[in-house]
């Protein structure tokens, strides 16, 4: 057999050139190569556009809130992958060429994977690329495309390409509706319907897509080159949608572009993401790629912001993102408090739009939290611990407990209302969005608290750590019903007429129990805990960051000590975050370096920096988005030293003590979002910090460092020089 080539250097491809935005960045820090695909290929990159997502070979596509199942059975439906496509072999003359690609490449700077392979003998020469995405801008479609490049061919090559949808969908009865006039005699057409339905008296009729198709071929495709043509181009769309309308009129938008066209109107919307939004890491490429392809996994989940039709809603961010959700293992594409605690701190850095989304999805599901709080003999809103399409509770039935005990879920998500405020300082949001949900969280949690005539108390409640249920006044818990209450009062104070509602809201949150050993000074993390028990995941040290709980270091780092030597081995990545975080508050910076990276090596496939939930040697999800939250967490809000606050009626941004990342030079936050406004932070790894102020917005906002005020304008700039910098709004 004829050898190949090695020279990939010399693969002249018709491909698509981009420009580098980033001046001070690398092209390489934003592609991936890898030369063998990952052993399990769970592993591989999942792709999408917030509307709909894949993993590259793998046998499901996903849509937006398209959920098939009853009850605790719901779970995303799966549409077979039509886009699977490769090419298989090529024959020429006498050969027939199995095609094995010599490297797989993802781009992350503009949102695609391609895999390339090269080959010469006897005078001719023949590179291929495959390219495949999810459309960012034309985002009900999916594109793959084949480029061929040949040289010397005397004879025509007759190049196989392959599809490989997986067995029939478990969750869509599909029937062909026909074609549409189009290029090549018509686009075939499906409509899908749903088999069930999640809740009755939440979902009346089945969900409906439709699925539109470039070329009408199952299986197998054969394309001749003819003999001299030396390019050769194929591209293979679908389009799907609820509407079918919108289906057929994308895909008709799709076909009518060129090559480069298409391309470009992709790699725009992505190139406009990454020069509103990233991180630059000086001196490590390695961690820069983990860092730029946890950015990416988390953002393609998310729905693209400029696109050629409408979007509807957006049902929320699922623990391992849109492109997947059948699995359990993917916990059937639900959303949880990972949505709000772990992810959404990084999103709103992303952009406050995508965070304003994913509480948009809880706003319009207060009836299902009505409906569930009302089921469980409680009055105002319980959100689900799991939540689907209708927003009533889904949890898998293997574990009703669960569903039962995690109540934090909903104060967890008046948190993050809080958060979002604090960060757009938006009053009309405040009125419009987060007033209506703490009002009714704060009316279910007054009902479910046991009042002593002393203090208030949570009985039957399980806190993070799900190894230990059906305790009584779990720590986390407790104290973010406190503060969860004392936003739902803020917020009345800023939304609503008086009432007597706010009194009573305030007396629970004074009056409820926070243990507290004052003997040992730390922490206890239920009534009855003992210490040295094993915990599954970070807990009470979950106070100090995320929640901001006031309390001496001295307790700090005594709930660090009590518990990282009980937190499980094969706990999820998010909990070793955590203890970085919490070790960068308290000074114990060789801790936090030692917990920053244990947080991520053992949980990033080496391929294509896919995380997984568990540490390697130990089963758990694949796309892990959750761990991917809690590690940029440890980038912006630990080792950057930023945090947000609300004081009185100000929306305030700390920036505290900062250091320098392990292993790296230094870093620089490009795009942090506070009060309109984006800012740069450049760390180096002298102590040298600069802030600098990069698109000034319209709200007023002062300075203050070393009790000097400062104006921000749009040529703000300021060192640090170590000292602790308070932004507020005026």
């Amino acid at each position: 057999m004829p050898r190949k080539t090695q020279n990939y250097a010399e693969i002249c491809l018709v491909i698509v050139t981009s420009l580098c935005l980033f001046a001070t960045a690398e092209i390489g820090e934003y592609v991936i190569k890898s030369e063998q695909l990952p052993p399990d290929l769970n592993f591989m990159p999942t792709l999408g556009n917030g509307h709909m997502g894949y993993t590259v070979f793998g046998d499901a596509i996903y849509m937006n809130g398209v959920y098939n199942g009853e009850g605790g059975n719901s779970r995303r439906a799966r549409i077979p992958n039509w886009l699977n496509l490769s090419v298989a072999t090529i024959q020429y003359e006498e050969w027939e060429l199995h095609i094995v690609p010599d490297m797989f490449e993802l781009q992350l700077q503009e949102g695609y994977f391609r895999w390339l392979f090269a080959y010469e003998a006897n005078g001719l020469q023949l590179q291929l690329e495959q390219r495949t995405y999810p459309h960012r801008y034309y985002n009900r479609a999916l594109i793959y495309e084949l480029f061929v490049h040949c040289n010397g061919a005397i004879d025509p090559l007759l190049i196989k390409l392959t599809q490989k949808p997986g067995k029939a969908s478990e969750a869509f009865d599909f029937s062909t509706l026909g074609k549409t006039n189009g290029r090549g005699g018509g686009y075939k057409m499906l409509r899908g319907v749903t088999r069930q339905l999640e809740q009755p008296d939440f979902q009346t009729e089945p969900r409906k897509i439709f699925v539109a198709f470039s070329d009408d071929w199952v299986n197998e495709h054969t394309i001749e080159l003819g003999a001299g043509q030396d390019d050769f181009y194929y591209r293979f769309v679908i389009t799907a949608d609820e509407s079918e309308e919108i289906a057929r009129r994308e895909m008709t938008a799709v076909m009518k572009l060129t090559p480069e066209e298409l391309f470009q109107k992709h790699a725009f919307e992505w190139r406009t993401f990454w020069q509103d939004f990233n991180i630059q890491i000086d001196g490590n490429v390695e961690l820069s790629h983990i860092v730029n392809a946890g950015i990416f996994y988390l953002a393609n989940s998310l729905p693209s912001l400029n696109t050629s039709q409408t979007n509807g809603a957006y049902f929320g961010l699922s623990p391992t993102g849109i492109g997947r959700g059948q699995l359990d293992a993917d916990y059937e594409g639900h959303n949880f408090w990972d949505t709000e605690i772990w992810m959404l701190p990084a999103i709103t850095q992303f952009s406050t739009s995508w965070s304003e989304q994913l509480l948009q999805y809880r706003f319009q599901h207060l009836p299902g939290a009505r409906y569930n709080a009302r089921r469980t003999g409680y009055r105002g809103a319980r959100f689900p611990w799991e939540s689907a399409y209708t927003g009533t509770e889904v949890t898998n039935p293997c574990c009703p407990e669960i569903a039962a005990q995690e109540i934090h879920i909903s104060p967890d998500i008046v948190l993050a209302l809080q958060h979002y405020y604090v960060i757009t300082h938006s009053k009309e949001w405040l009125c419009r969005v987060a007033w209506p949900i703490a009002k009714e969280v704060a009316e279910f949690l007054v009902g479910r608290v046991h009042d002593d005539g002393q203090q208030y108390h949570l009985e039957g409640v399980m806190g993070p750590d799900e190894d230990h249920s059906n305790v009584t006044d779990s720590v986390y818990t407790n104290v973010v019903v406190k503060q969860s209450l004392e936003f739902a009062s803020f917020a009345r104070s800023m939304c609503a007429s008086a009432d007597n509602h706010s009194d009573i809201w305030l007396d629970v949150a004074r009056r409820i129990r926070i243990l507290y050993d004052e003997k040992l000074d730390y922490h206890p993390q239920h009534v009855g805990y003992q210490r040295g028990e094993t915990v599954k995941q970070a807990d009470v040290i979950l106070l100090g960051y995320p929640i901001q709980y006031a309390m001496s270091n001295v307790t700090r780092l005594n709930d660090l000590h009590n518990y990282e030597v009980v937190t499980r081995e094969s706990g999820p990545a998010m909990s070793w975050s955590m203890f970085a975080i919490n070790y960068l508050d308290v000074k114990d910076i060789d801790k936090a370096s030692l917990y920053f990276q244990r947080g991520y090596k053992d949980y990033v496939r080496p391929e294509f920096k896919v995380w997984s939930e568990n540490k390697n040697g130990f089963p758990g999800s694949a796309n892990f988005l959750t761990g991917i939250g809690g590690f940029l967490q440890t980038i912006i809000n630990g080792f950057a030293g930023i945090r947000f606050q609300l004081v009185g009626n100000q929306s305030v941004m700390v920036i505290q003590k900062t250091y320098c990342l392990p292993t790296s030079k230094g870093f620089t936050l490009n795009g942090i979002k506070f009060a309109q406004s984006k800012f740069s932070l450049e760390i180096r790894r002298n102590g040298t910090t600069t802030l600098r102020c990069v698109e000034k917005g319209g709200l007023n906002i002062e300075l203050l460092v070393n009790s000097q005020k400062y104006a921000v304008d749009n040529s703000f700039s300021i060192t640090l020089n170590g000292n602790t910098a308070t932004l507020r709004t005026i």
